[in-house]
């Protein structure tokens, strides 16, 4: 008998009906683009996923061998290129970069367009109160320096009137903000913001195959405030009951693969420019000291702990072992950055800096949830419970990534190693708790 209220799509994909989830039928459909797969309304050869082996006894098995190398499934994780659509003309890519040529340059940032549809006549309303809130208060959630938040303020935003595709990414990051702080309101907030979003996206990659004199101070700005609307966002996907929310684990592995590519071309682009224009104040540290983030202590206290850890594990290969311990001297490098005396934001700037330091091998073993890498994610995940206080988009983020972390590591020693973080987590949220007795909208 079929279920009441429920629509059986016969002309959906081919993915959608190998995991048996109902399909919207898009081209591509929404699934498909979520998960980074080839979807069948596109190509009609993409071939179906092979579903997950079924395990009626309900005892877990070991995932069946592909033949492929690590470096050859590393590849296909971070390759995967979704259709973008719903983008203007000033800021769609050219064919030749398309993810439907099979030779997009940037799946690290194509992964994030959505494709989400919104009327003009809505659109234009929706657009003035985001740029008001831009202007008025939104620039403020960006930094703790005045000096910087004037920069957003007033450089930013006439960056945004020469160059489309960031006034795109104002008004997404705006529009997400709104969505977070009017929850009445949500579902036109978001729409408007993953519009605009995409058209960002299909912008920034246009840009970034070419960055000059002119256009490198805006692709600078827009490669700042993609990632953090993209944390808010996908932040804001989770608490949609009509979306369908990634692991957490595997937005975080893609969000920090879109830092490092975007900060890869970046770094190979017009930096001097950028550096010694109007946005180099963002990069000198001031002349005062600033106050002391006494997380950062106790972690490097923790830290030959960690070391310890990995070292006498007897259950990692010697290139594993090596790569982990690497990760810990990098994390410890990133600590004593982020902790000297005159730095301003020091803690965004140390959950923002850490992922343009991981291998590819990292972020395989992120994917892949190798113990390891998540008892690192954890350690990260400290300053992103403090960070969250004081930043929007971040909120959400610690617990849903804690619940994901302990799920997955319940035999010992990870599941001791991971101890330590989440009383330091949980600290965290009770010193908050009692600082401001208020509901977050995104708390799950």
């Amino acid at each position: 008998m079929p279920r009441l209220g429920h629509k059986k799509s016969r002309t959906g994909c081919r993915q959608c009906k190998a995991r048996h989830v109902k399909c919207d039928e898009l081209k591509p459909c929404s699934n498909c683009a979520r998960h980074g797969v080839l979807c069948s309304l596109v190509d009609p050869n993409a071939p179906p996923p092979v579903p997950a082996p079924s395990n009626s006894s309900g005892s877990s098995s070991a995932p069946k061998k592909t033949g492929k190398t690590k470096t050859e499934l590393q590849d296909e994780s971070t390759s995967a290129a979704i259709p973008s659509t719903n983008v203007d003309q000033s800021s769609e890519p050219s064919d030749a970069d398309s993810p439907r040529s099979g030779s997009d340059h940037f799946p690290f940032i194509t992964t994030f367009v959505k494709r989400r549809s919104i009327s003009e006549a809505d659109l234009w309303l929706l657009d003035l109160e985001a740029m008001h809130h831009w202007m008025t208060d939104g620039v403020d959630t960006l930094s703790l320096s005045p000096h910087s938040t004037h920069i957003w303020r007033t450089v930013v935003s006439r960056e945004g009137l020469k160059h489309t595709f960031l006034l795109h990414q104002i008004l997404a990051l705006s529009s997400f903000q709104l969505s977070h702080t009017k929850p009445d309101r949500r579902a036109d907030y978001y729409a408007a913001g993953t519009h605009h979003q995409d058209n960002a996206l299909g912008g920034m990659r246009k840009h970034l195959q070419n960055i000059t004199d002119d256009n490198a101070p805006a692709a600078f700005a827009a490669s700042t405030l993609i990632p953090i609307s993209v944390f808010a966002s996908r932040g804001l996907d989770a608490v949609d009951s009509d979306t369908e929310a990634n692991n957490p684990l595997d937005d975080l592995a893609d969000i920090f693969n879109l830092i490092q590519g975007i900060g890869r071309v970046m770094a190979a682009a017009q930096m001097g420019i950028i550096m010694s224009g109007p946005f180099q104040h963002l990069f000198k540290d001031p002349a005062y000291e600033t106050a002391p983030q006494p997380l950062f202590h106790k972690m490097l206290e923790q830290l030959p702990a960690l070391t310890e850890l990995f070292d006498e594990n007897e259950s990692l290969d010697e290139d594993t072992r090596r790569d982990l311990l690497a990760f810990v001297t990098g994390m410890r490098q990133n600590l004593l950055r982020c902790s000297k005396p005159c730095m301003e934001n020091r803690d965004i700037k140390f959950l923002f800096y850490w992922p343009f330091h991981l291998s590819p091998n990292f972020m395989f073993g992120l994917r892949q949830r190798s113990p390891g890498a998540l008892v690192l994610v954890m350690y990260w995940a400290i300053i992103l419970s403090f960070a969250a206080r004081t930043y929007w988009f971040l909120r959400g983020w610690t617990d849903r990534i804690t619940q994901a972390v302990t799920e997955e590591l319940t035999e010992q020693p990870w599941k001791e190693a991971i101890e330590w973080p989440i009383q330091l987590i949980e600290a965290q949220r009770v010193t908050s708790a009692a600082a401001v007795p208020e509901v977050d909208a995104l708390a799950i």
